[in-house]
């Protein structure tokens, strides 16, 4: 993976604003083309930034929006993940009753 260069992408979106979307498009495409297994999932995501993007009115206003999606997604994350570690702790003592004792067969 090649290493983002903020300047550089700003020059080009002050430069030429045309050019810029289309290597922003370039560069997002060949990222999700990388992870073919999350390839669906990617690709609604990005849909749903540019919407945002595009309806917010000012790049504050979509910031806002994004960091509020964002933290909903890292939310419903922790939860799977508690879900799974009270899964792991079920397992974890139906195993330990399934263990013969020392001494019975």
């Amino acid at each position: 993976m090649t290493r983002f260069d903020f300047n550089a992408w700003r020059d080009l979106a002050a430069r030429d604003p045309a050019e810029y979307f289309r290597e922003r498009e370039r560069a997002l495409d060949a990222f999700i083309a990388e992870r073919p297994e999350s390839e669906k999932g990617l690709r609604e995501l990005q849909t749903h930034i540019d919407q945002v993007r595009a309806v917010s009115g000012s790049p504050a206003v979509a910031a806002r929006e994004l960091a509020r999606m964002l933290g909903d997604r890292l939310e419903a994350l922790a939860g799977h993940m508690q879900q799974l570690d009270d899964h792991i702790d079920i397992l974890r003592d139906v195993t330990k009753r399934m263990r013969p004792r020392p001494g019975r067969s």
